[in-house]
């Protein structure tokens, strides 16, 4: 009876074994990715244009992150050269992904931060994001992310006169990058 009941003990051990190790390479082949939590991008495209652009997003619920982004416009300086610092912007953002799945997919998002542009001065400012991003490869680590936005500024330390800088354009144009 005991050598009847250790056979069994055995054959059921290696039964499981064996349905764990189908059902993970089952996982792996019908394409299921493990879900990713941070993301860090940056606009390569940028650098022909003398800008950059570098986020870091971080999944905080199923359908929300939060993150840091900053982008800086260079004045060109000549052939070869960056040139000097025109603007220059720090943002906090939250985005929301309706799919449920962060990183991936349609998302509409908030900002706040600072923008400095050299003949301006420096503003504080709020606006909002509309992206779309995508998790490739097979394993999903590699990030593309495209997208527009508005930003409202306001000047630090007082008012501004009519013609000072109000509202700015955000453009991701195409940030790349890796998912962790």
């Amino acid at each position: 009876m005991m050598r009847m009941n250790q056979s069994s003990l055995i054959l059921s051990v290696a039964l499981l074994v064996v349905g764990i190790q189908a059902s993970s390479l089952g996982a792996q082949q019908s394409g299921i990715i493990e879900p990713k939590s941070t993301v860090l991008s940056v606009n390569p495209f940028g650098l022909m244009f003398d800008l950059f652009n570098a986020e870091l997003e971080h999944v905080v619920s199923p359908t929300s992150t939060i993150g840091f982004g900053g982008s800086g416009l260079f004045d060109g300086g000549g052939e070869g050269s960056i040139g000097d610092l025109e603007y220059l912007n720090a943002d906090v953002f939250w985005r929301y992904y309706p799919s449920g799945t962060p990183l991936q997919g349609w998302m509409f998002g908030v900002k706040t931060g600072i923008t400095s542009v050299d003949a301006e001065g420096t503003y504080w400012g709020y606006g909002f994001d509309f992206n779309r991003s995508w998790l490739l490869g097979p394993e999903g680590k590699f990030y593309m992310g495209l997208g527009l936005g508005l930003k409202r500024l306001y000047k630090a330390g007082g008012s501004c006169s009519y013609d000072c800088l109000k509202y700015i354009p955000t453009f991701r144009i195409v940030n790349v990058g890796i998912a962790l």
